[in-house]
């Protein structure tokens, strides 16, 4: 069996070799001949010489991108991947050391399952980040995938059907956020959600985030929502920004940030409309 990873990245490549690391030690701990294909689409501005370490059940195929986009990029991953299965890992991700034994043995217990769901911890001190994950293993239907699915805690089954993101949504695109929300949206994979795969990643909250990516974010989230309105999106919009008003009375958030939220949100649900009345979109 082969697992293809692909790895979209501006750098630094450093942050790509703690990858590499982590995947070096979960391959160690399999009684397998499981092999790892890594595609590292680079879209440095620069020609680096760098060189990865590759071997008999760890294939590095590096290539050169000199269009930024991180939908754009995953896509020539896609492109390129020969894997039965996929992941999408961030450079600064790390999996577990027991991330592949585990996959193992759930695919041994769940073989119909196409799309499995792990949870992200903070590689700083492993705990929960970005949601509150369960700490037992659920069938997911797709609703739930709107809190769910992100990009680096998934790993699925490649089939024909597979989709590919869509380029008008992620970072450096018209929506910059939601591209993998979308992506699983479109994945027709029996899924199952298990705290047993464990993706490492840096507390991105520990850092002074700047309004502008965060409104970025919004506009993203909005302009998904209004490609899948029915029969989720524009409710799912209703309840993101009532959740930001109760931060708010509770005090995580700021009146102002309540309003720029609810501004760019909007703003992306009827920006994704009108493009899609005056035909931009395919």
């Amino acid at each position: 069996m082969k697992i293809s990873i692909v790895c979209a990245t501006i750098g630094p490549l450093d942050e790509v070799d703690a990858l590499i690391d982590s995947v070096v030690r979960a391959l160690r701990n399999t009684e397998s001949t499981l092999v790892i294909e890594l595609i590292i689409v680079d879209q440095s501005t620069s020609y680096s010489d760098h060189s990865f370490p590759s071997n008999e059940r760890l294939q590095v195929l590096h290539l050169y991108s000199t269009r930024r986009g991180l939908s754009f990029n995953r896509n020539i991953g896609l492109e390129k991947a020969t894997g039965d299965w996929v992941m999408l890992m961030d450079s600064d991700c790390k999996v577990s050391e027991n991330y592949f034994s585990c996959f193992e043995n759930l695919l041994r217990v769940h073989p119909k399952t196409g799309h499995f769901i792990g949870r992200i911890l903070d590689s700083g001190g492993g705990s929960p980040l970005f949601r509150t994950w369960p700490s037992a293993e659920r069938r997911l239907l797709k609703p739930m995938l709107w809190y769910f699915a992100t990009s680096v805690n998934s790993i699925f089954r490649v089939e024909k059907d597979s989709p590919r993101f869509d380029e008008r949504f992620g970072l450096g695109a018209r929506y910059g956020s939601s591209e993998d929300i979308d992506f699983f949206l479109r994945l027709k994979r029996k899924r199952l959600y298990t705290p047993k795969l464990n993706i490492y990643h840096p507390n991105i909250f520990n850092e002074k985030i700047p309004p502008e990516k965060i409104d970025s974010y919004s506009i993203g989230f909005g302009a998904l929502c209004a490609k899948h309105a029915l029969p989720l999106g524009f409710f799912m919009l209703i309840t993101s920004v009532l959740k930001k008003t109760i931060d708010m009375l509770r005090g995580s958030v700021t009146q102002d940030e309540l309003l720029r939220s609810v501004i760019f949100r909007s703003k992306g649900f009827a920006q994704y409309f009108v493009d899609r009345v005056m035909r931009r979109h395919a």
